[in-house]
């Protein structure tokens, strides 16, 4: 039996031997969760594929893959998001590509981050603007009350123009203004009344799985360099819309990203047990689908990773006919075959 079957029939036997109201008692560090990858692209087309073999041919096979809009993907079951926005302070830095498109002009020569991927090659996507693939969620979210906690992740691009510490302001406004103080799940509520945020997340004050329904938790997945701007003025990340990757030592500490649970399953499993949500990918440039290898995916269940990305959810776009599929023991979530040593805490 592989490490995925027993981890799935783990699982499986903690979803069936504990009622509804007993998963809700998890806290949401004790579970797991499957999500998008590049959540807003869709699948490239032949042009983008053939501008993208002129120059770079080795690399058009990791770009094969994509996503149906946001409200399929909600309502097929996924759970997490990454949206990327590419700093456009004055505006029209991609704006070439929608001369045609009054409208998408319009919006993309304003000023303000744009959602996109490689320009000036791969810049299809279903959301042009965060705020308006923030408001795509939300409005699923309004139609769905009660529904289980969704995880954002926000992967600020540095280039080709810097962020700034206004344009990082401008990002938490654009959040806070979509969903409102009672639908996010922020550093200052995780940390309540202890020192740190760290501090918290140590005593395993995550909200329940039940406290964190019709909420969503949304994270700075970027660099060292904009992590560390995003800190500034903001100690522990107090005042905060976004939760963010920062040293395991630091007050600022709650998420990590570790993207090859293969090579770093230990350390994944050194941070779960100490009650750090941990974020993990279970395919990359489509080299799992191609060769039908579950393995990354075994990895990071193994290892406990709560929020687990992928290309190749149940539903996901399979043009290419790869008949390859990453599901947990729900679908798109499951106890994590680790939560006894993720622990619980004393607070809502």
């Amino acid at each position: 039996m592989s490490f995925l079957s027993k981890a799935l029939l783990a699982a499986l036997s903690l979803l069936f031997a504990a009622p509804a109201s007993a998963q809700d008692d998890l806290r949401i560090n004790q579970i797991q969760i499957l999500g998008s990858h590049n959540s807003y692209r869709p699948y490239p087309d032949a042009a983008m594929l053939a501008a993208v073999r002129a120059v770079a041919p080795t690399e058009v096979a990791g770009l094969e893959y994509g996503h149906p809009p946001l409200d399929q993907q909600l309502a097929l079951g996924v759970r997490q998001f990454e949206f990327d926005p590419v700093s456009d302070s004055a505006g029209g830095l991609f704006a070439a590509p929608y001369a045609d498109d009054p409208e998408a002009l319009r919006i993309m020569r304003a000023p303000g981050a744009k959602v996109l991927h490689i320009p000036p090659f791969d810049y299809r996507t279903d959301c042009l603007t965060l705020a308006l693939c923030l408001q795509g969620v939300a409005d699923w979210s309004d139609a769905h009350p009660g529904h289980p906690l969704l995880v954002i992740l926000v992967n600020n691009r540095d280039a080709p123009e810097p962020y700034t510490a206004e344009g990082l302001d401008a990002v938490d406004v654009t959040i806070r203004g979509v969903f409102g103080p009672d639908r996010l799940i922020t550093p200052d509520r995780v940390r309540g009344d202890h020192a740190s945020l760290r501090d918290a997340v140590l005593a395993r004050a995550w909200p329940t799985v039940e406290a964190a329904r019709g909420k969503v938790l949304v994270v700075h997945d970027t660099g060292s360099r904009l992590n560390a701007l995003y800190a500034e003025g903001h100690p522990g990340l107090r005042g905060r819309a976004m939760f963010g990757f920062y040293p395991e030592d630091a007050d600022e500490a709650a998420i990590f990203n570790i993207q090859d649970p293969v090579a770093e399953g230990a350390t994944i499993r050194r941070l779960v047990a100490q009650g750090f949500l941990v974020r993990s990918r279970a395919d990359s440039g489509t080299v799992e689908a191609r060769a039908g290898d579950l393995g990354r995916l075994e990895a990071a269940v193994q290892a406990g990773a709560q929020i687990i990305s992928t290309d190749y959810y149940p539903g996901a776009p399979d043009p290419l006919g790869l008949g390859f599929v990453v599901r947990l023991a729900d679908g798109f979530s499951q106890p994590n075959p680790r939560a006894a040593a993720a622990g619980g805490g004393d607070h809502p």
